[in-house]
C-alpha cells in the first residue's frame, strides 16, 4: 500500500481514514467472492482425496483376489508332527503319500583327550582344518598355544572366500565319570550330512598339536569321533531319498519335509488345496467396496433440512463411478456359469455389499475351480473391477484430471488475489492524490476566508453602529 501523507492538517479532513474505508469497501466483496470460490474448490479437492484413498484400498483388495496362488495354493500336513512336518511352495500338487524316516541327518563331532584345564599348554605349529571341500589354516604359537587360545583360533578361522569355515570349537570340563576328569576340546560341524566331515592335520612346531589331529580312518588320530556325520534318509511311497539336511526339499516336488524323528511305520503326508485365504480376501473386497460407496454417498448428498450440499453434490463423475463398480460386480462373467451371488456376494436394499460365508464355504469344498473362473482373468470380477478402478486412480485417470483442474483453478484464484492487491494499491494512491489535493484546496479556502474576515473587521466603522 502507498505511504500516507499528512493530509488534513490544514483542513481537518481525515484523509487516511477516508482512504482506508474506501479501500476496505472495495476489497471486502472481492475477497469474499474469492474466498468462497477457494473454499468450495478445496472442499472438492478434499472430497476427491477421500475417494482416491477409498479406491486405493479397493485396488489392494482386488490385487489380492487376482493373486495366481489364491485359488491354486496347496497346503501340506503330517499325520504325526512328532516325526516330521511339511510345507509347500510352487510346484506342489495335491495328493496323499506314505512317508518313512529311516535316519536323521547328523553333524560330525570330535573330542580331544583330557587336559589339565582351559589354560593347559597343548603345543605350537599349524593346524590345517577342513570341512568337506572348505579348508583353513590356523597358526598356533606361544601367544595362543593353550586350549583356550586354540579354541579361539579355530572359531576365528575363515575359508578361502573369507567365510566362517563351519567348524565350531568349545571347551567342556568334566569332573570324571566314564571319562577321565579334565578339560576337553570339542569340534562340531555346523552343517549336517555325510559329506561334511571334519579333518585336522598338524605340522611344524613342537609336535604338541598331534593331540588334535584327525583323519577319517586314520591311525594317528588324537581326536576321537563322538558323532559320525550322516545323511537323512526318507522313503516316500517306496522311493528312497538321501539328504544332507533334515529339511528335505528335493524328494517331492514343491514340498519340504522337516524331519524330527525316525518312524516305525509309514506316516501319511497330505497335500490338499489350501483355500483358507479365500474368505478373508473376499471379505476384504466387501469392506473396501462398501468403503468406496460410503465415501461417494457422503460426498454427494444434500441435506434438505439444513439446506446444505456436500462438496460433490450433483457431480456426474460420482454417479458414473458408482454405476461402473456395480456393473463390474454383478454383470455375468463370460465363460463362467456362476454369478457373484453364487459365491455369497449380494447387495442389500441399502446398497451394502455382503458376503455369505456358508455359501462360499460350500462352493470351495465342492468346486473351487469354478470360483477361479468367476474371479480371475481380465473378464473376471476382480479383473474388470481393477480395470475400472485403474481408470480413475491411474496417473492419467479421471480423478487425476479432476484434481489437476481444481489445482489450476486454485492457482487462478491466487493470481486474482495478486491482481486485486495491485489494483487496490493503485486505487489507494489515486485516492490519496485526490484527497490530498482536496485537503490542500480546503486549507487554502479556509486561509482565504480567515484573511477576508480579518480585512472586513479592520474597515473604519466596522465595529460601531450607525448613528
Amino acid at each position: 500500500m502507498a505511504t500516507l501523507s499528512s493530509g488534513g492538517i490544514g483542513s481537518g479532513l481525515d484523509v487516511a481514514g477516508l482512504v482506508n474505508q474506501l479501500i476496505s469497501a472495495e476489497r471486502a466483496p472481492a475477497e469474499a467472492r474469492l474466498a468462497s470460490k477457494e473454499s468450495g474448490l478445496k472442499a472438492q479437492l478434499s472430497a476427491f482425496g477421500l475417494i482416491r484413498s477409498a479406491l486405493d484400498k479397493l485396488k489392494t483388495a482386488l490385487d489380492a483376489l487376482k493373486s495366481p496362488t489364491l485359488l491354486t495354493a496347496v497346503a501340506a500336513s503330517s499325520a504325526d508332527a512328532t516325526r516330521f512336518t511339511a510345507s509347500t511352495a510352487a510346484g506342489a500338487v495335491a495328493g496323499s503319500y506314505a512317508v518313512e524316516v529311516a535316519a536323521l541327518a547328523s553333524a560330525h563331532k570330535l573330542a580331544s583327550g583330557a587336559f589339565g584345564g582351559p589354560e593347559a599348554v597343548v603345543g605350537t605349529g599349524t593346524l590345517e582344518l577342513s570341512l568337506g571341500a572348505a579348508t583353513a589354516s590356523v597358526t598356533i604359537d606361544s601367544s595362543n598355544n593353550t586350549l583356550t587360545g586354540i579354541r579361539n583360533a579355530i572359531n576365528a578361522a575363515r575359508d578361502a572366500d573369507g567365510k566362517p569355515l563351519g567348524i565350531t570349537a568349545t571347551l567342556v570340563t568334566s569332573t570324571g565319570g566314564t571319562e577321565p576328569a579334565g578339560t576337553y576340546l570339542l569340534l562340531s560341524s555346523t552343517r549336517t550330512g555325510a559329506a561334511n566331515t571334519i579333518a585336522v592335520n598338524q605340522s611344524g612346531g613342537d609336535g604338541g598339536l598331534a593331540a588334535l589331529q584327525y583323519q577319517a580312518g586314520g591311525s594317528a588320530n588324537g581326536l576321537t569321533e563322538t558323532q559320525a556325520p550322516a545323511d537323512a534318509v526318507v522313503t516316500i511311497d517306496g522311493f528312497t531319498y538321501a539328504s544332507a539336511s533334515n529339511a528335505v526339499s528335493g524328494a517331492l516336488s514343491g514340498v519340504t519335509l522337516d524331519l524330527k524323528a525316525t518312524t516305525t511305520a509309514p506316516v501319511t503326508l497330505s497335500v490338499a488345496p489350501d483355500t483358507a485365504q479365500v474368505q478373508p480376501a473376499l471379505q476384504a473386497l466387501v469392506d473396501a467396496y462398501n468403503g468406496v460407496f460410503s465415501v461417494l454417498k457422503a460426498q454427494s448428498t444434500f441435506d434438505p433440512a439444513a439446506g446444505t450440499a456436500a462438496a460433490l453434490f450433483g457431480d456426474s463423475a460420482l454417479r458414473s463411478l458408482s454405476a461402473q463398480l456395480r456393473r463390474g460386480l454383478t454383470d455375468p462373467v463370460a465363460g463362467s456359469p456362476l454369478m457373484a451371488s453364487d459365491i455369497g456376494l449380494s447387495v442389500d436394499k441399502d446398497g451394502v455389499l455382503k458376503l455369505d460365508d456358508q455359501k462360499l464355504a460350500t462352493l470351495l469344498s465342492s468346486d473351487p475351480a469354478a470360483l477361479d473362473g468367476l474371479l480371475r482373468g481380465d473378464a473376471g470380477i476382480a479383473g474388470r473391477l481393477s480395470t475400472q478402478v485403474n481408470g480413475y486412480v491411474s496417473s492419467g485417470g479421471a480423478l487425476r484430471a479432476r484434481t489437476d483442474g481444481i489445482d489450476r483453478r486454485l492457482g487462478d484464484i491466487a493470481d486474482q488475489r495478486e491482481a486485486l492487491a495491485d489494483r487496490l494499491a493503485n486505487l489507494e494512491r489515486r485516492y490519496l492524490r485526490q484527497f490530498n489535493a482536496l485537503d490542500g484546496l480546503l486549507a487554502q479556502m479556509q486561509s482565504t476566508g480567515n484573511f477576508l474576515t480579518q480585512q472586513l473587521a479592520a474597515l473604519p466603522g466596522a465595529g460601531s453602529a450607525d448613528k
